[in-house]
């Protein structure tokens, strides 16, 4: 026993410095832990708004090609009015300045955000709470067209699916007509000048969507068919 206690007699404790190195060490381990924690929640929200996005993207892409064949600003149980075969619009067999929902879009394009006072996505007094929020067709238009652009203004315009942070967090739609026709607004040849003997189709219609995140670092686009015209 007396040779046990001799053995422990030259053992000391911890001094003071050790004891604030220690701490200090612990310290910076747990600072470096809470750090990783923010960092995950951030990369979860971030990850969770581009998951959404995706989804409300391809949304915007089924609308528009689900409804490619629909009147815009018109009821399309109108009389007279008829599609050919081409894809062109006639109201008792005469031409007519009707358009169809991409050909609209071409003209027409549909944007949230980007704006100083008005068409910002950012406008958090206008949010509606949980209670003010009502059915998106409780006041439906005439025409299908006019009813997906209400749509995608409550979905992006008032924050209510994806977070928005600035004005550079902006959702557009375009719509770029493609023929090789002279007079076409985008007109596809080759070389040098004339028609473009590739191209089959009387025009082609190639949607673009885009979303900006996260104060408009990240961005999302998406590129389709959203309709055509055949050559008669």
């Amino acid at each position: 026993m007396i040779k046990f206690l001799n053995k422990h007699k030259t053992q000391l404790g911890l001094t003071l410095i050790e004891a604030l190195i220690s701490t200090a060490i612990v310290g910076i381990g747990f600072i470096a832990v809470f750090n990783m924690v923010n960092f995950s929640v951030q990369s979860i929200d971030v990850s969770g708004e581009r998951t959404k996005a995706n989804y409300l993207i391809s949304m915007i892409a089924e609308d528009i090609i689900g409804y490619k064949n629909t009147v815009y600003g018109v009821d399309a149980a109108e009389s007279g009015i008829s599609f050919n075969a081409d894809g062109g619009i006639t109201v008792d067999g005469e031409a007519t300045t009707y358009k169809k929902f991409s050909e609209h879009l071409v003209d027409n394009s549909w944007q949230v955000g980007g704006g100083t006072t008005t068409n910002v996505c950012a406008n958090k007094s206008a949010y509606n709470t949980k209670d003010n929020i009502t059915n998106l067709y409780s006041n439906e238009n005439t025409d299908a067209p006019s009813n997906k652009e209400k749509k995608w203004n409550e979905i992006f315009g008032t924050d209510r699916y994806l977070k928005c942070r600035s004005n550079k967090d902006i959702k557009n739609v375009k719509i770029f007509k493609l023929c090789k026709w002279d007079g076409c607004p985008n007109k596809i040849i080759t070389s040098g000048t004339g028609n473009n003997e590739k191209i089959d189709d009387k025009s082609l219609f190639i949607g673009r969507v885009q979303v900006n995140l996260n104060d408009g670092k990240k961005r999302r686009f998406l590129y389709f068919q959203s309709d055509y015209q055949l050559v008669k």
